[in-house]
């Protein structure tokens, strides 16, 4: 089954990024008491906060992490359903790779408890300088893999896996048996278990990408639909606030954008510093799509052609829902 915008489905990623701990093997973890330990009260990310401690206070920590890692690793199980997702996975020629916030040595010691066999590409907390959710993390691996970020899925048992692939502009399941409060902002697919998730991947249904939820649920999937199906023509002469302009009609679920073969340059920059400095002195389109790419992954960006006839939005923002919702009213 094939999904078109505004729908996706897992069982169309072009690449799977699997957690490990919680998701392949479970190792039993709990780090409440190093929570209390060392942070005391406070809400803290055991490794990145850790900077904050004294030198010899944060040793001791990162010394106390792994030994409950390798303790957890020596009596690792399967997490039920695992082996069959993987599978799958390579059935339909997806690569995947695993992308962890534990250390090398736990994952490789619980791959031996568990007589699993870890793919090509393993990114634990030692391989460069940053862990999930920092998005280059994923970036990284996704580069490893020679897969398109956006076209790439994490499974994660988390919210640190949300965090991450909202983060980098990727699509996101969590699998878990109970959803912690505050964590559904961060949600865009929820399985409560991997075996759960085979079923999702079996029989794939429709999902809202997580970008156009609120929408969806203010306006209807019907709207998404038919502004799915738009091709909106950008403005060429950047005035003051194209970034947001954009911004706002793509979080309508507008399919593609068409952009005139012009140059994005510095002055144009000036009024709409949303855009990425690095585009200055390039053409537009690809301004367009760094601004839209990790915001909205759906939608397409394309040149414009003379020939060819675009919607056009209103130029002012609070204006482009009401276009919109009368568009879809007459195509209905």
């Amino acid at each position: 089954m094939s999904f078109k915008p505004p729908y996706w489905s897992p069982s169309e990623a072009e690449a799977v990024l699997f957690d490990w701990d919680g998701i392949i093997a479970n190792t039993h973890l709990d780090f409440s008491a190093l929570h209390k330990k060392y942070y005391g009260e406070r809400k803290a990310m055991l490794l990145e906060d850790s900077v904050s401690l004294a030198p010899r206070k944060r040793e001791a920590l990162l010394r106390e992490i792994e030994e409950l890692e390798m303790a957890g690793a020596a009596t690792a199980v399967l997490v039920p359903g695992a082996p069959d997702v993987i599978a799958w996975f390579e059935k339909h020629g997806v690569p995947w790779a695993v992308v962890s916030r534990n250390c090398g040595k736990s994952i490789i010691k619980a791959a031996e408890t568990l007589s699993v066999k870890l793919p090509e590409i393993v990114r634990s907390r030692d391989d460069g300088d940053s862990v999930k959710p920092d998005p280059r993390a994923l970036a990284d691996t996704c580069r490893a893999l020679g897969a398109d970020i956006a076209q790439t899925l994490l499974i994660g048992d988390y919210i640190y896996d949300m965090m991450g692939a909202r983060r980098a502009g990727m699509r996101g399941v969590l699998v878990r048996k109970t959803v912690e409060p505050g964590w559904d902002e961060w949600l865009e697919l929820y399985c409560r278990s991997m075996n759960g998730l085979l079923d999702e991947l079996e029989s794939p249904s429709s999902v809202i990408p997580w970008e156009y939820q609120e929408t969806a649920k203010r306006l209807g999937t019907d709207f998404h639909e038919k502004t799915a199906g738009l091709t909106v023509l950008v403005p060429d002469e950047l005035s003051k606030g194209i970034d947001r302009w954009l911004l706002e009609a793509a979080s309508f679920g507008i399919g593609s954008f068409a952009v005139a073969d012009v140059i994005f340059t510095a002055g144009s920059w000036k009024g709409n510093a949303s855009f990425e400095p690095a585009r200055m002195g390039a053409p537009l389109i690809d301004a367009v799509r760094g601004l839209l790419r990790a915001r909205f992954p759906l939608a397409s960006v394309e040149r414009a052609a003379g020939t060819k006839r675009y919607t056009k939005l209103p130029d002012d923002i609070d204006e482009i829902e009401g276009f919109l919702l009368e568009a879809a009213l007459n195509d209905g």
